[in-house]
C-alpha cells in the first residue's frame, strides 16, 4: 500500500512575479504566465487579497451577523485577525467594509457572504472582489443620515435599523440591506457626522449613533421600464444605432446612417419589451404600427392609415416607429398573395425611403418571428438594414434574468439557488421566466408566506413549460477533466486542436495557419471518448451540441438533410460552439457499401456543411467513433475531419489513475491495493475498469448487506472471472488504419 502522503501547503510563493497563490492553482497561474486572473487562479499580492466573492444562502451558526467568511490561511496573509476590519471592493458597486470571520470549511480564497444581506450592485455574475485590512483607526459615527432607494416607506424604521446594523461599518454613500415584511429594503447611507472632524472615510455604528431619515420632497417622475436581464448587449447595439440616427452632424452628414432595424427571435424570447424599454429610456416620441388595428377593408385607407402615423413621427422627429409583428403587414409574396398586401408593402417599403430621402431623424424598429416570411424588398441596405436576433436564453442569460425579475419581489432566494434553478431551466425563454416568478408567487399566496423561498420556484418548475424546447438547446455538459482518470497527453491534443483555434484565433492568423475544420476520435469502446468530448465543452466554456448518429435521419425525403442544416445554422448562431457527432460511423459510412438513398444524401449534406460555403466561423467539428475504418475517406481529407486523434486502451498509470479516482468515492478497507489492481487489469477498458469496482461492490453486498466496506477479497473474487472483451482483431483495424493515414 503507498504511503500516507504529507499535509498538503495551501498557498505557495510564485518565483517570478512573488505574488501567493492557492497550491491547487500553481498550474494555472503558470499557464497563464503569471496573469492576474482572480476567477481562475486568486491570489495575494501586496497584502492584498484577490479573489471570487461566494455567496450562501444564510450564514452559519454562531457567526456574527456583519462578518464576512474568510479562510484562516488567506487571513494570515494579509495580516487579518478576528473582528478586524476588511474592505471589501469590487468595479461597478459601493465599497463595503465588514468583520473578518474564520472559516476552514470554504476554499483556501474563497470569501464568502450572505446573499440576502447583498445590494442589487453586487448581485450580478462578475464576482471578482478584492480584500484588504483597514489598519487605521475607525471612528465612531455620532449620527447618520439613510434614504430609501428601492421603497417607499411611510414608518420611521430609523429605531429599528439602529438595533439591526449596531456595529457594522459605513461610510457616505455605502449601501446596506434589511428586510421589512417582506421587503428588501436598500438602504444608502446619504450623510455620516462624527466627532472627527476634516475627516471622510469609513465610521462605525454604535449605540449612541443618532439615526435619520433624509427630508426631501418627493417628486412625480415618470415610470421607469422594468430592467431588463440577459439583454445588456443587445440594447446597448440597438441603443447605438438608434442614436447615430438621431444624431445629425458630424460624420452622419456624410453617410447614410441606419434607419431601420429588424429584431427576430423565438415568440416569448422579450423582443417587444426590448422595444418599449428602449422608448421608454431613450425619452423619445414615438408610434407603434400593428397590423390588425391598421387594416381597413376599403380600397387604399390602410396605406393612408400608415402614411399619416409616419408624417406624424417625422413631424414629432427625434421618434421611434415600433411595427410589431411585420410578417403580418409586409409578408413574403407569394402566389396566393392578395392586391392589398401587395400594395401595403409597397408603400411601407417607399416611406422607409422617404425617411433618408429628407433626413429625417426617425427610426423604425420592427420585430418578427421568422424573418424569412418577410418581403425580401425590406431586408436591403437602406430600409431594415440591420438584423439582430433574440437568442434562446442560455444558463448565463436566465440567470441574469430571473435575477431581475426576483428583484421587484419579495424572496429568500441565494444566488446559488438562482443558479441551480436557472440551470434546470432548459429552453426557458423570458417569457417563461416571467412565468415562473408569477407561479412561484401564486405558490407563496396559497401558503400565506410574505416571501418566495426556494421551494416555491422548483414547484412552478413543474408547471411551466419551456417554450423553446422544440428548438436545438444549447447547454454544456457538467463533466471536468478531474472526472476522467489520466490521458493527460490526449487532454493536451484535444485542447490544441479545439480550444486553442477558438480562444487564440488571433495566434493562428499571426502564423498564417487554418486551425483543424475537425476532430475524429477514435479508439476501442469504453475508453471514455465521449465523455473526453464533454469535459472538452465544460473546460472550454463553449457552447456544446451533442448529436447521436441516428437522430438525424428520417423517413421523410429531405427532412434529414434539412436537420443537418438546422444543426450547423443553430451552431453558427451560438458561436463559439462545439458539435459533437457521437457514432459517427451511422452518420460517415462509406458510401456505396450498401443501399444508396437517405444516408448518402445525409452524408452529401454533410460534406457541403464541412466544406463552409457558409464559413463554420468559430464552430468545431468534434466526431467519435469505433470503427474508423468504415468512415467515407471524403470525410477524413483535409479541410474537413482531418485531425485524428487515438483514444487508446488506458495505460498503467491511466488504469491506476481511473482506479483511484473510483475508488476515491466508495468506502474501502486498507488492504485495497490501488498498483496491485492496475497491474493485473492489462487490457481493460475505462468502462471494464469501472464496471470492475462496481461488481466488486456487489460482492460485498452479496455477502453482507451491512458491509462497510469493499475489501481486496471482493476484488480479487471478481477479477478471477473478469476479461477483458476488447478483441485483438479490432486493435489490429486501429494501427492499420493509422498506418494508411500515414501513408496517405
Amino acid at each position: 500500500m503507498a504511503p500516507k502522503q504529507a499535509k498538503k501547503t495551501l498557498w505557495v510563493d510564485c518565483e517570478r512575479c512573488g505574488c501567493s497563490i492557492t497550491s491547487n492553482d500553481k498550474n494555472i497561474h503558470v499557464e497563464l504566465n503569471c496573469g492576474k486572473d482572480q476567477l481562475k487562479c486568486p491570489y495575494v499580492d501586496d497584502g492584498k487579497l484577490f479573489t471570487w466573492l461566494q455567496r450562501t444562502g444564510v450564514a452559519p451558526e454562531g457567526v456574527p451577523r456583519d462578518s464576512v467568511l474568510v479562510h484562516p490561511s488567506a487571513g494570515t496573509l494579509i495580516g487579518a485577525v478576528i473582528g478586524c476590519p476588511l474592505q471589501l471592493s469590487r468595479e461597478g458597486a459601493p465599497t463595503m467594509v465588514k468583520r473578518m470571520w474564520p472559516s476552514k470549511s470554504s476554499a483556501p480564497a474563497a470569501v464568502i457572504l450572505p446573499a440576502a444581506d447583498l445590494s442589487s450592485a453586487w448581485s450580478n455574475d462578475n464576482m471578482k472582489v478584492t480584500v484588504s485590512v483597514i489598519k487605521e483607526e475607525i471612528p465612531k459615527a455620532t449620527g447618520v443620515i439613510i434614504r430609501i432607494k428601492n421603497h417607499k416607506t411611510d414608518s420611521d424604521i430609523c429605531d429599528i435599523l439602529k438595533q439591526h446594523f449596531y456595529s457594522n461599518f459605513v461610510c457616505v454613500g455605502s449601501e446596506l440591506v434589511y428586510y421589512y415584511f417582506g421587503k428588501k429594503l436598500e438602504i444608502e447611507i446619504f450623510d455620516v457626522k462624527s466627532e472627527k472632524t476634516d475627516y471622510e472615510g469609513w465610521y462605525v455604528l454604535s449605540e449612541n449613533t443618532i439615526w435619520s431619515m433624509e427630508k426631501v420632497t418627493v417628486q412625480k417622475t415618470k415610470k421607469k421600464a422594468q430592467v431588463l436581464g440577459g439583454v445588456d448587449d443587445i440594447l446597448e447595439e440597438i441603443q447605438t444605432f438608434v442614436k447615430i440616427s438621431f444624431n445629425v452632424d458630424g460624420l452622419t452628414e456624410s453617410f447614410q446612417p441606419t434607419r431601420g432595424l429588424l429584431l427576430y427571435g423565438h415568440s416569448g424570447i422579450g423582443k417587444t419589451a426590448i422595444c418599449k424599454y428602449l422608448v421608454e429610456n431613450l425619452s423619445c416620441f414615438h408610434i407603434e404600427i400593428n397590423g390588425p388595428a391598421i387594416f381597413s377593408k376599403y380600397f387604399g385607407e390602410t396605406e393612408g392609415t400608415m402614411r399619416s402615423l409616419f408624417e406624424k413621427a417625422i413631424q414629432n422627429q427625434p421618434s421611434i416607429i415600433l411595427v410589431d409583428e411585420i410578417e403580418t403587414i409586409c409578408p413574403r409574396r407569394s402566389s396566393g398573395s392578395t392586391e392589398q398586401e401587395r400594395r401595403i408593402t409597397s408603400a411601407f417599403v417607399n416611406m422607409l425611403d422617404n425617411l433618408h430621402a429628407e433626413d429625417s431623424r426617425v427610426f423604425v424598429l420592427a420585430t418578427t418571428r421568422k424573418p424569412e416570411n418577410i418581403d425580401p424588398m425590406l431586408r436591403r441596405f437602406g430600409r431594415l438594414d440591420k438584423e439582430i436576433e433574440v437568442p434562446v436564453p442560455d444558463r448565463i442569460r436566465r440567470k441574469e434574468i430571473v435575477y431581475s425579475l426576483l428583484k421587484n419581489l419579495p424572496n429568500k432566494i441565494s444566488a446559488q439557488d438562482i443558479e441551480n434553478i436557472s440551470d434546470l431551466a432548459h429552453g426557458y425563454v423570458a417569457a417563461d421566466l416571467v412565468n415562473l416568478c408569477t407561479q412561484a408567487t401564486m405558490k407563496c399566496i396559497k401558503h400565506s408566506s410574505k416571501h418566495i423561498e426556494r421551494e416555491d420556484l422548483i414547484a412552478a418548475l413543474t408547471i411551466v413549460r419551456p417554450s423553446a424546447m422544440r428548438e436545438l438547446l444549447i447547454e454544456i455538459p457538467n463533466v471536468r477533466w478531474t472526472d476522467i482518470g489520466g490521458q493527460d497527453e490526449l487532454k493536451l491534443k484535444l485542447r490544441q486542436a479545439v480550444e486553442w483555434p477558438l480562444k487564440h484565433a488571433e495566434s493562428f492568423r499571426r502564423l498564417g495557419i487554418r486551425p483543424p475544420g475537425g476532430v475524429l476520435l477514435y479508439g476501442p469502446p469504453g475508453c471514455s471518448k465521449t465523455m473526453i468530448a464533454k469535459a472538452l465543452a465544460t473546460e472550454s466554456g463553449l457552447n456544446f451540441l451533442s448529436i447521436k448518429g441516428p437522430e438525424l435521419f428520417s423517413k421523410w425525403v429531405g427532412e434529414s438533410e434539412r436537420a443537418v442544416r438546422d444543426l450547423f445554422t443553430k451552431a453558427r448562431q451560438v458561436a463559439p460552439s462545439i458539435i459533437f457527432f457521437d457514432e459517427m460511423d451511422a452518420i460517415g459510412g462509406e458510401r456505396g457499401a450498401g443501399e444508396a438513398g437517405v444516408h448518402e444524401r445525409v452524408l452529401a449534406q454533410l460534406l457541403t456543411e464541412l466544406d463552409g460555403v457558409v464559413p463554420l466561423n468559430s464552430v468545431t467539428i468534434l466526431a467519435a467513433t469505433n470503427r474508423p475504418d468504415r468512415m467515407d475517406r471524403a470525410l477524413l481529407r483535409p479541410g474537413r475531419l482531418d485531425r485524428l486523434i487515438y483514444v487508446p486502451l488506458p495505460d498503467f498509470e491511466t488504469r491506476l489513475k481511473i482506479i483511484e479516482l473510483k475508488l476515491g468515492k466508495m468506502s474501502t478497507s486498507d488492504d485495497v491495493d490501488h498498483y496491485s489492481l492496475a497491474t493485473r487489469t492489462d487490457g481493460f477498458s475505462g468502462a471494464e475498469l469501472q464496471a470492475l469496482c462496481h461488481e466488486a461492490a456487489l460482492s460485498a453486498l452479496e455477502k453482507d448487506l451491512d458491509c462497510p466496506e469493499v475489501t481486496m477479497e471482493h476484488f480479487e473474487h471478481v477479477l478471477k472471472d473478469f476479461t477483458p472483451r476488447t478483441p485483438e482483431s479490432l486493435l489490429k483495424v486501429y494501427q492499420e488504419f493509422a498506418l494508411g493515414q500515414k501513408s496517405g
